[in-house]
């Protein structure tokens, strides 16, 4: 039985048919807590999930769970240290929105450079002030800095390859070799932000990462910089954020995730005119969520037909140790 944790999309049909055609049974849950899971998907041998945490309480609940997969990049929501423990694989899809989230990330850098936003603001309420949005300028010879170097960050940088920015980054885990391909710089973090005209994360949620923009930051980079964010919203202080905006140790920032979400409207960051904000849709296209449900859902296929899943994050379980996790599973 393979049970949808949340469901938050339109239809499961993609789902249902890949799993349903393996003799597998796809049941839909309305969970909104970890105890939700272990109160609803009792029998489950398979998670589809989204953003509700999975801790060791779940994999000691689950006795007969064999995979988590998860719709989406990152899994900062999923123990996976238990997981392992529990000999339960997690899988993710790492590859279905680079274009989008290129795509998204430019479109958030030069609203925030052009301050589309502001102006389109002003213009609504009846103004014609070009001063209401200044200070503006131009981008030729500026330093474009990426903070991780994977493919959405390649992906940016290759979109970009028409403007005249000088390309900067620091990733102390990819290899020497694609910076010199890319023509990209490599630096070290603290050398980037205070060079970097423009930041644009592209790094994964960890220990090492996290708050890694925080005050101490902001107050290395230059005043003009601008910061965009379509990675996790726990890799920025958002406390500390909202203080370099107001006291303009940075120029501005535009974010498509948050620490917390979704962001409540009373939030600081919602009354400054030197943010834009949007609701963590840089993933979306009609085309990515199609393949993020059919890819999500072939990770458990691949499971059931006794093979090792594709993306797991958690490789050390093995095939052996997953299929003795599930021998108490139901005919």
């Amino acid at each position: 039985k393979t049970y949808v944790v949340e469901t938050s999309y339109s239809s499961y049909e993609i789902e249902k048919s890949l799993i349903e055609n393996e003799g597998g049974r796809l049941i839909l849950a309305k969970c909104h807590s970890e105890d939700d899971i272990i109160e609803q998907c009792t029998d489950a041998n398979a998670l589809l999930i989204r953003q509700t945490p999975v801790t060791e309480k779940t994999f000691k609940s689950l006795k007969n769970l064999r995979i988590i997969s998860r719709y989406g990049i990152g899994y900062d929501n999923i123990d996976v240290k238990a997981a392992t423990k529990h000999n339960v694989f997690v899988t993710i899809v790492p590859d279905y929105c680079v274009q989008e989230v290129a795509d998204h990330t430019i479109a958030l850098l030069f609203s925030a450079i052009r301050r589309i936003p502001m102006r389109d603001r002003v213009v609504r309420k009846g103004f014609w002030d070009i001063s209401s949005a200044f200070p503006v300028h131009r981008t030729d010879r500026s330093i474009m800095g990426f903070v991780g170097y994977g493919k959405t960050a390649r992906e940016v940088r290759k979109r970009l390859s028409g403007f005249p920015f000088r390309f900067v980054a620091y990733d102390p885990y990819q290899k020497a070799e694609i910076f010199r391909q890319d023509n990209t710089m490599r630096l070290d973090f603290i050398k980037l932000v205070m060079v970097s005209h423009f930041i644009s994360i592209h790094a994964p949620l960890t220990d090492e990462t996290r708050h890694l923009f925080n005050d101490k930051i902001f107050r290395m980079m230059r005043k003009e910089a601008i910061l965009v964010n379509t990675s996790r919203g726990g890799i920025v202080d958002q406390e500390a954020l909202v203080e370099a905006l107001v006291k303009g140790y940075i120029c501005g920032a535009a974010l498509d995730v948050y620490e917390d979400e979704p962001l409540p409207p009373s939030h600081p960051l919602c009354s400054l005119n030197n943010v834009i904000l949007s609701d963590h849709a840089a993933w979306y296209s009609e085309e990515s969520l199609t393949q993020l449900q059919r890819e999500a859902a072939l990770e458990i296929v691949r499971v059931m037909r006794g093979l090792v899943p594709k993306n797991p994050v958690n490789p050390e379980v093995t095939i052996q140790s997953n299929l003795l996790s599930g021998l108490s599973l139901p005919a």
